[in-house]
């Protein structure tokens, strides 16, 4: 508005001089002046309408860039339901309807999809989503919180735990990803106590594209509840990279068994411990515990990169200690705690098991690990896990995990860059875990 200003002025004056006859006057006055000084004002008179311009533009200096696109519509978190939530988890968990219904209708106003297919992506993503731990999605909140805390002696506001917890769900969205197509390629039975979404008779092989919808639906709640932010690159940036991390961490597992005319082959001499931890690092570490930390100190207002390198170090730490519980339980934890039947022998997985009980065992005990490991047979499988036995895995295991701990209490007490809650909090849901 102030920029046309000039623009009016200029109009109004010109229309007088010109009804009035001046302009003929001044017109006449001019030519009849020397050229030199007809330069002059001509100079002045730039000079003038320069330096009108400026002054519009130093009273609206946006005037000409300003949008005229509605902002976005405020979100109606379910606040309320926050509010009178009793528990961290409850909390959590009131956000995933209203992510749900937005996904949908997002699906079916933007991108024209039929009711059939609303119905098969709300019926997936109920199936493949919840049903977890949820130990992703509520370190994210639990994260932020203990930082707000630090920082700004104070609770997070209703708000503030909504916002959080999107987050979260992206984090539980991006591991419903994961594991669909993980099962996919593994041959898996079942998820947390439920058939594998694959094995349903109705979905097969179409739940490799619903692991895709997956993956694009935790980048859509991001643009949608934090496009706006400051920050929103760099969670893209921190989702794209981790997911990255994962994938490789897959593939690193998947090639560690000899494919021979389609079909994986026992070779031992590729289960070695430094291809185990790379596994664990780039499979579990990165997207189990350092993004949930990441995403709460970026939403938090960190921003010393020493701050981060820590927090990923220990993250790494703690992912490779998680991975190690999650392969013992795997063999000897119990299917009704865990929510699934262990298939690492028959899906001749790089374990961590397997590796240290071919560090361990007698030229006896490794031809038996040799002739059984990797196949689908109970007998097979049983030998294996005699073989374990007789190596006294239990205790080694037990002795493991009580010196990762330690080490990790160790590691806690030289970080200056971030609370010690922030770790201590993960660690607690790991230690001596059943599940």
């Amino acid at each position: 508005m102030v920029g046309t200003i000039p623009t009016v002025i200029t109009g109004i004056a010109a229309a007088q001089l010109i009804r009035s006859g001046t302009f003929d006057t001044l017109s006449i006055g001019f030519f009849s002046l020397p050229i030199l000084s007809q330069i002059s004002l001509f100079a002045i008179l730039f000079s003038i309408v320069f330096l009108a311009v400026a002054i519009s533009q130093f009273l609206d200096p946006d005037d000409h860039h300003h949008s005229h696109d509605p902002p976005p519509a405020p979100i109606n978190y379910p606040l309320s339901a926050i509010s009178a939530a009793t528990t961290e988890r409850d909390r959590f968990l009131t956000l995933y309807p209203h992510i749900r219904s937005e996904i949908l209708d997002h699906l079916s106003s933007t991108h024209e999809l039929i009711p059939e297919a609303t119905i098969w992506v709300e019926t997936m993503m109920d199936y493949t989503v919840p049903g977890g731990k949820f130990n992703r999605g509520l370190t994210v909140l639990q994260v932020q919180r203990t930082l707000i805390k630090s920082s700004g002696d104070r609770e997070l506001t209703d708000t503030e735990v909504a916002r959080a917890s999107v987050l979260g769900w992206a984090i539980e969205f991006l591991q419903a990803f994961f594991l669909v197509a993980d099962d996919v390629m593994d041959d898996s039975q079942t998820r947390r106590g439920q058939p594998c979404w694959y094995k349903k008779s109705e979905v097969g092989n179409i739940a490799i594209n619903d692991s895709f919808l997956l993956e694009s639906f935790v980048f859509f709640m991001i643009d949608t509840h934090f496009g706006m932010e400051d920050y929103h690159q760099q969670l893209i940036s921190l989702f794209h990279q981790v997911v990255l991390q994962t994938e490789i961490g897959q593939l690193l597992d998947l090639t560690s068994q000899k494919m021979v005319q389609g079909k994986p082959q026992v070779d031992l001499h590729r289960f070695t411990i430094q291809r185990y931890q790379k596994i664990v690092k780039y499979k579990t570490a990165f997207y189990t515990f350092y993004l949930p930390v990441a995403i709460g100190m970026i939403t938090s207002g960190v921003t010393d990169t020493k701050a981060f390198d820590v927090a990923k170090k220990i993250c790494c730490t703690m992912g490779e200690y998680f991975q190690i519980q999650d392969d013992y339980l795997d063999c000897f934890g119990d299917p009704q705690i865990i929510g699934k039947v262990g298939t690492d022998i028959q899906d001749n997985k790089c374990s961590w098991l397997v590796v240290q009980a071919l560090d361990r065992a007698t030229p006896s005990q490794r031809t038996v690990i040799e002739q059984n490991y990797g196949q689908w047979d109970d007998d097979k499988v049983e030998k294996i896990k005699a073989i374990y036995r007789d190596l006294n895995m239990t205790d080694v295991f037990t002795k493991y995990e009580e010196d990762s701990y330690k080490a990790i209490q160790e590691e806690l007490d030289s970080v200056t860059q971030l609370p010690r809650d922030v770790f201590e909090l993960l660690l607690k849901k790991i230690y001596k875990r059943s599940k």
